[in-house]
C-alpha cells in the first residue's frame, strides 16, 4: 500500500509551511539541503510516517557528524525502501542501494571498483521492516561472511560499513563538494576543495562545522547575488514575506512548484534536485514568474496577508532592477519585487 495523493499533498503543504513560517526556518533549509543529498520521494513509500521520519532523522543529525548521519540513513526505512534495500538478501544481492551509497552518498564516482559495489551489496543484505516500522537485521538473510571493501576485510554490516566509508578522504571531498554546490554555488579550485575536505576530516566530519564554514566562506560572500535559488526556497521566502498562512496560499504554491520543476518531497531521481545554473530552463523560469503572479493575484491570499511595514533592502542579495528598496509594502510593489529577476537569486 502506497501513500495516496491526498496524503501526499498534505505532506507537501506541511513541509512548505515549515520552510516558510518555521519553527527555525534556517534549520528547515538545512534539512531541505540534506534531503536532496539523501533524496526520497513520497511516491516510493508506503506511509506518510516513513517520509516524516526520514526528514526528522536528518534534522536530528544536523549537529552530529557525517558518519552518524550516513549510518542513520542506511538504517532509514524510507531510503531503504526507495532503493530496493529490503530486497537485498544473502545469495541474491541487490546492488541498487550499494551502488548509490558509494557513488552519491559517500565516495563519489571513480573512487571505487565494481568489486566494491558487489561486496557492499553483500554487507547490506538481510535488512527488513519490523512491525514497529523500524529497520531490523535478519541473521538468516544477512550474509555474515567476510567482505573486502576498499582494501579492508571484515564482517561488514550497514553500521560498520558506514563508519568505514566515513573514514575515506574521498568521502570528505565528495560530500563537502556536494554541500558546496548547495550552499555556495559554483565549485572553487580543486586545491581549495581539498583543503576544506581535509579540515572537515580534522573536525571529525562535524556537520555544524561544515555548514558554518561554507556559509561564512569568502567564496560564499563573493557569490552573493549569483546563485539561483531552488524554487521551493524562493516560494517559501515569498510566502514568508506575504505572511499568508491561508491554506489556499499553500495549495497554490504546491501546484506552482510542480510547474517550476520542484514538487515538494518528490525529487526526480536519486541524484536529487538540480542546483544553481541547472535551474536555468526557460520553461521553469517562466513558471516561476507565473507562479508568483498567481500567488499575489489571489484574493484569499492577499486578504489573509500579514505584511511588514516596509520592503527592506535586506530582502534581496543585490538591489532589484525594477524597484528601489526600501519601499512601501503594498500589492503593487510586492508584485514588482516578485517579477524582478533578483528575486530568483538565493537570499
Amino acid at each position: 500500500m502506497a501513500i495516496n495523493l491526498e496524503e501526499a499533498q498534505q505532506l507537501q503543504e506541511n513541509w512548505l509551511a515549515r520552510l516558510a513560517f518555521g519553527p527555525d526556518r534556517a534549520r528547515a533549509r538545512l534539512v531541505h539541503l540534506w534531503s536532496g543529498i539523501f533524496p526520497v520521494s513520497w511516491r516510493q513509500l508506503r506511509s506518510a510516517n516513513q517520509l516524516q521520519q526520514h526528514l526528522q532523522t536528518i534534522e536530528e543529525h544536523l549537529n552530529a557528524d557525517f558518519g552518524s548521519l550516513l549510518t542513520a540513513m542506511l538504517l532509514d526505512p524510507a531510503l531503504q525502501i526507495s532503493l530496493n534495500g529490503l530486497a537485498n538478501k544473502r545469495g541474491r544481492p541487490n546492488e541498487n542501494l550499494a551502488r548509490e551509497l558509494l557513488e552519491l552518498f559517500s565516495l563519489g564516482e571513480g573512487n571505487y571498483k565494481e568489486f566494491d559495489v558487489q561486496e557492499t551489496a553483500r554487507a547490506l543484505t538481510g535488512y527488513y521492516l519490523t512491525p514497529e516500522a523500524k529497520l531490523g537485521l535478519d541473521p538468516l538473510r544477512h550474509d555474515s561472511s567476510q567482505k573486502s571493501i576498499l582494501g579492508k576485510t571484515a564482517n561488514f554490516n550497514a553500521i560498520s560499513l558506514a563508519a568505514w566509508l566515513a573514514q575515506q578522504p574521498s568521502t570528505a571531498l565528495h560530500i563537502s563538494s556536494r554541500l558546496w554546490r548547495g550552499l555556495v554555488g559554483s565549485l572553487p579550485a580543486k586545491k581549495r576543495l581539498l583543503s576544506v575536505a581535509k579540515q572537515w576530516q580534522d573536525q571529525k566530519l562535524s556537520l555544524a562545522w561544515l555548514h558554518n564554514t561554507l556559509i561564512n566562506s569568502p567564496e560564499a560572500i563573493a557569490a552573493r547575488g549569483k546563485k539561483i535559488s531552488d524554487p521551493i526556497l524562493m516560494i517559501s521566502r515569498s510566502l514568508a514575506l506575504l505572511g499568508s498562512r491561508n491554506q489556499e496560499a499553500l495549495q497554490i504554491s504546491r501546484v506552482q512548484l510542480a510547474r517550476m520543476g520542484q514538487p515538494p518531497l518528490d525529487p526526480p531521481s536519486v541524484k536529487g534536485w538540480p542546483i544553481n545554473e541547472q535551474w536555468l530552463n526557460l520553461r521553469w523560469l517562466q513558471a516561476r514568474r507565473q507562479g508568483l503572479t498567481t500567488l499575489v493575484a489571489n484574493e484569499e491570499v492577499w486578504n489573509s496577508r500579514n505584511l511588514p511595514p516596509m520592503l527592506l533592502s535586506s530582502l534581496t542579495p543585490i538591489p532589484p532592477l525594477g524597484l528601489t528598496l526600501p519601499s512601501a509594502a503594498n500589492r503593487t510593489n510586492i508584485a514588482k519585487l516578485f517579477k524582478d529577476p533578483v528575486w530568483q537569486l538565493s537570499a
